[in-house]
């Protein structure tokens, strides 16, 4: 194996993970840290693989544990992946079982898997839809097998709603609500290629009921003593309080802040233009005066002096990326400790405490929709619930519903 260049071996590498069934998310996680640990090889000068240089990037990765950089399963996911990359690197193959797609661990025949595969292909969907159709379309043909249908062209309505009846009694609305939703699109593409009679189309187009849960946010003032209270003279502190203004000015998600590249900011145009992870949509946003100094103040007097693109890094060497939105949700928990408020990881809070004060101020729904990047309106609506003062306009009196006195008591 070692006769071939890194580029060679990642390419490789990366088939294999995907042929033994490693899903999206964690092919992209394992191809990082095999990435990352290449680098700290080419930055020795190093073409191959070196003992010592993956039991220091371990060695790192055990004292980041320590320090509580790391959370024990963002440590165990390393450790297994430096043991799949070992592995390949030396036999070619990777000797240590690894989760299925999700969905495939439901057993279906091969005439079914066959039509599963081409339905995924069918359309240009995210990564993260595709899982969830894999996981009904094989969750209904492992159904149907294990009541005898072996074709299925011979599956109709009984079949479905007896179907979805089942899952019903083991899943929670939300749940159905996905199982519904991707069974019709299947039904649909069945039909188109003259797989099924009919697209059963109305009889999958019930609605259901969601419960929603609605989280809380952080008041304005909250926010301001949270960002008050961290310590910019320092190199730490700088880093934090930039990764922290842009949820509380942009409202950016956490995996959008950890993925931020200097190639983002246009200083010129005054902009930040990002490609959300969440929506593969690229949304362009202002850069105040209050980001665009963090930003500056952190890039200039405390980001490390190297090639690497993207924004926010490790403070120590190797001075690579933050992992992901992980990182940013530990640095928000560091912050909500300085401020004294509840400890917390939830970096998304800061993104409901603006949405919820654009809302509260009388900005349009559509245009805090645009400000989000949000794909609907309909995923803006939520900060509606939390805007407790107009909502209280909405209210109705008791006004001739007063309760009927009986002997003098209400």
């Amino acid at each position: 194996m070692n006769c071939q260049t890194f580029d060679d071996f990642l390419e490789g590498y990366e088939s294999v993970l995907k042929k033994i069934g490693l899903g999206y998310s964690s092919r992209l996680t394992t191809m990082c840290h095999a990435g990352r640990v290449i680098t700290l090889h080419e930055s020795r000068g190093l073409t191959w693989f070196n003992d010592d240089i993956i039991t220091e990037y371990i060695q790192d990765a055990e004292q980041r544990l320590y320090e509580g950089e790391l959370g024990k399963k963002q440590y165990d996911k390393i450790k297994l992946d430096i043991e799949r990359l070992i592995s390949f690197s030396k036999s070619g193959t990777i000797a240590k079982a690894v989760n299925a797609l999700k969905g495939s661990r439901c057993p279906i025949t091969p005439e079914f898997k066959c039509i599963v595969d081409d339905f995924l292909e069918s359309g240009d969907f995210h990564p993260n839809t595709q899982n969830d159709m894999r996981w009904v379309a094989h969750k209904y043909f492992a159904w149907l097998t294990e009541n005898g249908y072996e074709a299925i062209f011979h599956v109709g309505a009984e079949q479905i709603q007896k179907f979805l009846l089942d899952c019903s009694k083991k899943h929670p609305s939300t749940s159905m609500h996905n199982i519904k939703l991707y069974l019709k699109k299947l039904y649909a593409y069945l039909y188109t290629e003259k797989l099924s009679s009919s697209s059963y189309g109305e009889l999958l187009s019930f609605p259901i009921n969601r419960e929603s849960k609605i989280f809380p946010a952080l008041p304005l003032r909250t926010v301001a003593k949270l960002l008050d209270a961290i310590d910019r003279k320092t190199k730490r502190g700088k880093r934090a309080y930039a990764a922290m203004i842009l949820g509380a000015e942009l409202g950016l998600r956490a995996c959008d802040v950890a993925n931020m590249k200097l190639d983002d900011i246009d200083w010129v145009r005054g902009e930040i233009k990002i490609l959300q992870l969440k929506t593969s949509k690229t949304v362009v946003l202002p850069l105040t005066q209050k980001v665009g100094e963090a930003l500056r103040d952190y890039i200039l007097n405390s980001r490390p002096k190297t090639d690497e693109r993207h924004v926010f890094l490790r403070l120590v060497r190797p001075y690579i990326p933050l992992k992901s939105a992980v990182s940013i949700g530990e640095i928000y928990r560091d912050c909500c400790k300085a401020a004294g408020l509840p400890i917390s990881k939830s970096f998304h809070t800061l993104r409901r405490s603006l949405a919820t004060g654009m809302v509260t101020s009388g900005v349009e729904v559509t245009d805090v929709a645009q400000v989000l990047g949000d794909e609907s309106v309909d995923s803006t609506k939520k900060y509606i619930s939390l805007d407790s003062t107009h909502l209280k306009q909405c209210a109705l009196s008791f006004n001739g519903i007063a309760p009927i006195s009986i002997g003098g008591t209400a």
